[in-house]
């Protein structure tokens, strides 16, 4: 077994080249699995060969993007593809996130896509794996990014709302489509109680959120209940996009962003560092989990998180830097 990195990761056992996410396209490709519904790792979905969790697969389906049939795996899963196994489990990142668990000649390997290692109010923690490799996202790989407790952030979210209804101002909220959006509107939801409105594509995802179990209440903006509870004043704004348009009263934009932590964002009112990926200690804690042997890591910081991780006693690379098929081969930890 093998990996090597062309605008993304491919790993190859005897017969089988599996290609994760976006990964550049080869005609050898056996297999395509997708992590998630977000747009960046989606961009291949209509290849043929295409594997998926089955809220990943609706998300995109509701949203347009999927044109074609696609494998399903559903979590905890194991698929048999020619000489290798393939099993789905959780990532913790939005709905359906997955990490594949895949054996092939008695060696395993976890590729995590983008994690979250903490339980929120809409996803639960990614599920770590024991296994002798480890393929890991590096977004926040950085030891300067540490996120606030969730539920601080979750308190200040609360506050800065509450303070822009008692000004007399619309708060709005400019979040990921799939994932963060849910995450605001069911904070609103359980801490607050006061209507929430959408933008229809959000709506199109909170849809199938609750086909999958998971409670949201909301308004579309589209709608004359929409309009109108956003006449009122009193809710909060919750889209994808920032748009002002005329509701009577002045609104008030945030963004939510693990970014917030390092830069400013000076055309909105607020930024909060609410993130669905893990931070760099989430990170360094899931491969602690996990121990394995090796560490392949990639995307944002990567060579840093690498350095990291050899520091506390893991072989690491930074995937990227490797190029061509690498063999994983055994190394014993350090003490």
């Amino acid at each position: 077994m093998g990996a090597s990195y062309e605008s993304g990761a491919f790993v190859a056992c005897k017969d089988v080249i599996l290609a994760f996410d976006a990964a550049d396209e080869r005609l050898n490709t056996t297999l395509r699995c997708i992590t998630h519904a977000h747009i960046d790792h989606a961009v291949k979905v209509n290849e043929p060969n295409t594997l998926m969790s089955p809220e990943t697969y609706e998300l995109l389906k509701a949203l347009g993007r999927l044109k074609r049939s696609a494998s399903i795996l559903e979590f905890r899963k194991t698929m048999d593809v020619r000489s290798v196994k393939v099993t789905a489990v959780n990532a913790g990142h939005i709905l359906g996130s997955c990490q594949y668990v895949i054996e092939c000649d008695d060696n395993t390997l976890l590729f995590s896509g983008d994690v979250n290692v903490q339980d929120t109010l809409v996803t639960k923690a990614a599920e770590p794996m024991n296994v002798d490799f480890m393929v890991l996202e590096a977004t926040y790989g950085d030891p300067s990014f540490v996120f606030p407790d969730r539920e601080t952030t979750y308190s200040k979210i609360v506050k800065w709302i509450c303070e822009c209804l008692k000004s007399g101002s619309i708060p709005a909220f400019k979040a990921y489509l799939i994932g963060k959006s849910q995450e605001i509107i069911k904070l609103v939801n359980e801490y607050l109680g006061i209507p929430v409105v959408v933008s229809d594509a959000v709506a199109k995802v909170c849809e199938v959120y609750r086909k999958f179990g998971l409670d949201l209440s909301y308004f579309r903006k589209s709608t004359d209940a929409g309009k109108e509870v956003l006449r009122t004043g009193e809710c909060v704004y919750v889209s994808n996009h920032r748009i002002d348009f005329p509701v009577g009263r002045r609104m008030m934009w945030a963004i939510a962003t693990g970014w917030a932590l390092r830069y400013r964002f000076g055309f909105y009112d607020a930024a909060f560092p609410l993130s669905g990926h893990a931070d760099f200690r989430g990170l360094i804690s899931h491969v602690e989990a996990c121990a394995p042997r090796r560490v392949y890591t990639m995307h944002g910081y990567s060579k840093r998180l690498a350095k990291e991780l050899e520091k506390r006693g893991f072989a690491a690379t930074a995937l990227e830097s490797v190029g061509r098929v690498v063999p994983f081969i055994y190394e014993k930890r350090r003490v």
